[in-house]
């Protein structure tokens, strides 16, 4: 799975938590767990999207 699909099933997931109908410390935990990949993702996106433009640059 590429990480944009993992970021936007992250998304997905982080929309239906609320509605999920579980107990609201688990629901917190998830959307804790579900938020913190969904910042690695976007940082690991952020940092190969820099690498790229420095290698185009030399």
């Amino acid at each position: 799975m590429s990480r944009t699909s993992a970021l936007i099933l992250l998304g997905v997931l982080i929309l239906l938590v609320p509605f999920s109908g579980l107990p609201v410390s688990f629901r917190s935990l998830l959307t804790l767990i579900f938020g913190a990949c969904v910042l690695g993702i976007g940082l690991s996106l952020r940092a190969r999207d820099v690498q790229s433009v420095e290698t185009n640059v030399e």
